[in-house]
């Protein structure tokens, strides 16, 4: 069986004002599975940034809210384009297992004050994220097995996987295929088929689906003009292939 991706149909998957929606990066796109799918990361996982989570407190039946660190468009239960692109981080942080969300949404907030904007987590290196998370994150640091040197080329390679446009903004999310930590080819831009994992303008579901039914990866990649490299890293993705 394919897994699953986005297959149209966003209009009735949720709704924004039009003017919140101007941007498709803002736009609601992916369910939780698919985000998590993605992003390689537990569903469970993805569910407690995006929608909180209650905890005890010590041991008495008190109980405490941890709020979502990522808010999805009009709190709605798609994530956007924007939302992925805020999730890797995250997920680049939660790869040292022993730092904690506590410690991650303490060093979010200070990445808030000393950058002096409302979402570092859509920066990208240059624009300061490595000086707060790295340098600047001692407490953060002292809670990893490996300390300074494994955050920073953690945070780097994970922030590889988004390329940006010319101000700077994340326009492609490369997701990892076949133990790699970004894709060369099978990429997810708001601006190309909805935002479902594509192969230039090509869904991978697509070319999933065809070699799925019996056709041969070099016709494949012949009809749409594709190396045959690319169409393989699409079913790769796809789970069809290795």
């Amino acid at each position: 069986m394919i897994p699953g991706g986005p297959q149209g149909g966003f209009a009735d998957r949720g709704a924004l004002p039009a003017e919140r929606v101007a941007d498709p990066r803002e736009r609601p796109l992916y369910t939780l599975r698919e985000a998590a799918r993605y992003l390689d990361v537990p569903e469970a996982t993805l569910r407690t940034w995006v929608r909180g989570r209650g905890y005890p407190v010590q041991r008495g039946s008190r109980r405490e809210w941890s709020p979502p660190l990522i808010e999805t468009p009009g709190g709605g239960p798609l994530l956007s384009f924007y939302n992925l692109v805020e999730a890797n981080v995250l997920a680049a942080l939660r790869r040292e297992r022993r730092i904690s969300m506590h410690r991650v949404r303490r060093a979010v907030e200070a990445a808030k004050a000393f950058l002096g904007v409302e979402r570092p987590l859509l920066l990208d290196l240059q624009a300061g994220l490595k000086e707060v998370f790295v340098e600047r994150g001692g407490e953060l640091l002292s809670l990893t097995r490996s300390g300074q040197v494994a955050l920073r080329e953690i945070l780097e390679s994970f922030l590889t996987r988004v390329d940006r446009d010319e101000k700077g903004l994340p326009l492609r999310f490369r997701p990892p295929v076949g133990g790699k930590v970004r894709a060369e080819w099978v990429a997810l831009n708001p601006l190309v088929a909805f935002g479902a994992p594509a192969v230039e303008r090509v869904e991978t579901r697509v070319l999933a689906l065809r070699y799925d039914a019996g056709e041969e990866l070099e016709e494949i990649a012949e009809d749409y003009g594709l190396p045959p490299h690319a169409v393989r890293e699409a079913l790769v993705f796809e789970g069809l292939a290795a």
